[in-house]
């Protein structure tokens, strides 16, 4: 079977999986949001820094991530909490942003210091999937809707940009980093993006608005950035993929990437909109 047709199966079953926790109710979309966040976590310390399971940095980064994102979940839920860290959200976002485009790609200064605090994966993971679950617990009736928005939004310019790079991609996006992307899958994935959140927003949430399309321009502009973040990771690190857990994709890091930089934004977008 080619790599092609393994991926969509895979992104089938996905889809599958989590639209069965949304139709569950809350606290399923939430555990589902809390499994991914583990396995994220569990793929950066053990393929990222090459550490074991009973590793004192692979505990202490799981526990990070796991009793904060129990407390602030099922426990302390408030606004007040969830400002903070859709603002911590959009500020690691930022520092992000430095890190790939002032960075250079094989820095062993940056190596050592992500070596040295491994402890700070909980963190790096655990913000901002805060911001996708502030969806699930922002009041609205609406909340499966605006969840599945923000995965639409995200995925349709992954899997826009993978196809118009396949049949019409010539130029490289950056190279140095990326070496599979291109200019015209990025296009391709962002136009494909917006223009199908806007019908989406249209037609199922109703409540679609012109000035809505800067935004979902700049959201599906940062998802393609969210990944570029994610590939600089992995030549700083050396390795390829995440883990091999997902056919065709790699591993859950591979396929959330984006989808954690741009939940910040769509959480920050949500609170304006519907507050």
């Amino acid at each position: 079977m080619s790599n092609t047709k393994i991926r969509i199966l895979s992104g089938l079953v996905l889809v599958i999986l989590v639209s069965a926790c949304l139709y569950t109710g809350r606290t399923a979309s939430l555990v589902m949001i809390g499994v991914l966040g583990i396995l994220v976590v569990d793929e950066i310390i053990t393929n990222f820094y090459d550490q074991s399971r009973v590793s004192p940095k692979y505990l202490v980064a799981q526990s990070i991530f796991v009793c904060n994102y129990l407390f602030f979940n099922f426990y302390q839920i408030s606004k007040a909490s969830f400002n903070f860290w859709i603002s911590l959200g959009v500020f690691l976002n930022v520092v992000l942003l430095g890190y790939l485009f002032f960075i250079f790609k094989k820095s062993p200064l940056i190596l050592k210091l992500f070596k040295m605090t491994s402890w700070g994966v909980g963190i790096f993971v655990i913000i901002p999937l805060m911001s996708m679950s502030y969806v699930i617990h922002q009041g609205k009736p609406g909340w499966r809707e605006l969840l599945i928005g923000l995965l639409l939004m995200n995925f349709l310019v992954d899997t826009f940009a993978f196809f118009s790079g396949k049949y019409f991609g010539k130029h490289k996006l950056w190279e140095a980093v990326s070496p599979k992307k291109t200019i015209e899958g990025a296009i391709g994935g962002v136009l494909a993006s917006v223009i199908f959140t806007s019908l989406y927003w249209h037609y199922i949430l109703n409540g679609f608005n012109p000035y809505f399309i800067p935004f979902f321009l700049v959201v599906a502009c940062s998802s393609q950035i969210g990944d570029l973040i994610q590939s600089k990771f992995k030549r700083q690190f050396d390795i390829k993929d995440s883990s091999s857990l997902i056919p065709g994709h790699g591993g859950v890091y591979d396929r959330i990437d984006s989808l954690m930089f741009v939940a910040p934004l769509f959480a920050f977008f949500v609170m304006a909109i519907y507050a």
